[in-house]
This record gives C-alpha cells, sequence and structure tokens, in this order.
C-alpha cells in the first residue's frame, strides 16, 4: 500500500531507471559479479565509482536533453568499467592533457575562448572543480566519470550547478576526448587553478537545479 503511494506522490512522467536491471542482457544475471564494494549503498553494485544504482528523472525538458542517449558505463559491464578507469580501487585514471581531445600528433586541441557576458555555463560534481560547459551540454558529451552523480551532502540533485558570466574574461577549452565509456566531443573550458578564482567576480552562481528524488 505504502510502496503504491509513494508512486502516485510522484510527480506526472517521474520515473527511476535501476541501472543494475538494464545491464543484464549485456552483463548476465549477476552484472556485480567480481566487483568489489566500497560501502556506498546507493551506488550501482555499491561501488562509489559505478555512480548511482537508480537514475531518476522528471518530465522536465532540460533534464530530458542533459541525460538524453546517457548509459553510466557505456559499453563497458561494472568489473571491466572498474578493471580500465579504477584499477586501484580508490581512484580514476582520467585522460591525459585535462580531457582535450587530441590531434593526429597527440596534441590537445585547446585555444583561448573569451566568455561573453550573461553568458551561462554548468558543470556536474564538486562546486569548485576546474572544468565547465556551455549550460544543457548533454552529459554523455562531458566524458566524466558516473560518480559525479553520486550524491553529497548539501549538494543539489545530481550536482549539477549554473553559472551565469558577470564579466567577460579569457579560459583554455576545446572539444572533449572520449573517456569513461562516453562519447565526449562536447566543448569543455577548464580553469586550472578552481573555479574559486573565477566566482565573485567573474561568475556568480545562478542555480543549483532540482529533481524528483
Amino acid at each position: 500500500m505504502y510502496a503504491i503511494l509513494a508512486l502516485l506522490l510522484l510527480p506526472f512522467g517521474a520515473y527511476c531507471q535501476d541501472v543494475k536491471d538494464t545491464l543484464v542482457e549485456k552483463c548476465g544475471i549477476d552484472p556485480c559479479e567480481g566487483v568489489p564494494s566500497t560501502g556506498s549503498t546507493d551506488s550501482l553494485c555499491n561501488n562509489k565509482f559505478l555512480g548511482p544504482s537508480v537514475l531518476t528523472a522528471a518530465n522536465d525538458d532540460e533534464w530530458s536533453s542533459l541525460f538524453e542517449g546517457y548509459s553510466p558505463l557505456g559499453t563497458y559491464c561494472p568489473k571491466a568499467f572498474l578493471d580500465k578507469f579504477a584499477p586501484s580501487g580508490n581512484k580514476y585514471i582520467y585522460p591525459e592533457m585535462d580531457g582535450a581531445l587530441l590531434d593526429t600528433e597527440g596534441k590537445p586541441v585547446t585555444t583561448t575562448y573569451t566568455l561573453p557576458e550573461g553568458m551561462e555555463l554548468d558543470r556536474f560534481g564538486s562546486k569548485y572543480g576546474g572544468y565547465l560547459a556551455p549550460r544543457d551540454t548533454p552529459f554523455s558529451w562531458r566524458s566524466i566519470p558516473p560518480s559525479n552523480l553520486n550524491k553529497y551532502p548539501d549538494s543539489p540533485q545530481y550536482n549539477y550547478w549554473v553559472w551565469v558570466v558577470k564579466e567577460s574574461f579569457n579560459i583554455t577549452g576545446g572539444p572533449i576526448a572520449p573517456w569513461f565509456g562516453q562519447n565526449g566531443y562536447g566543448l569543455q573550458f577548464h580553469q586550472e587553478s578552481g573555479l574559486k578564482q573565477l566566482e565573485g567576480r567573474y561568475l556568480e552562481l545562478v542555480a543549483k537545479k532540482k529533481c524528483v528524488v
């Protein structure tokens, strides 16, 4: 009875996706076989490096566009994903050259962008990481790990932050290399020293988007 009532209380169009269930056809009846637990009960296979065990979204155009076509582990099964991207069991292996797409000579395809006043930027993860993208860049284009969607105290849903440019400034940017099983090729901006240096004068936090849990 209570489960039915809880479903009725969800806004129209809300849905949950159990990530483990979506992996059975590809990875076998137990997709978590061989995956060590990190004690993260909200994470897929109880491993924080695999991201949330359940993805929740509302009937909202903004969320729909952000997560359209997103598959948390790409073509990988959980153990294979960890073997490739977190083999030590305590940290990810990130792409070289700050995640920039590389040219045929192995050099990063980057340039200096002048971001105009009023432009909106966003990111998933820590509020003060060093990467930004144009607002509403699809998640799969960003090549960021699934753990960026894990729940943290005092963070908005999906750890999604939005800023507006208060004063024009220059920043290094370019297309994103495929990684973490994601397609990449979105546009990223990278501030080596992190966003604290920019917030206040150049950036203003304008939204911490929320979604039904």
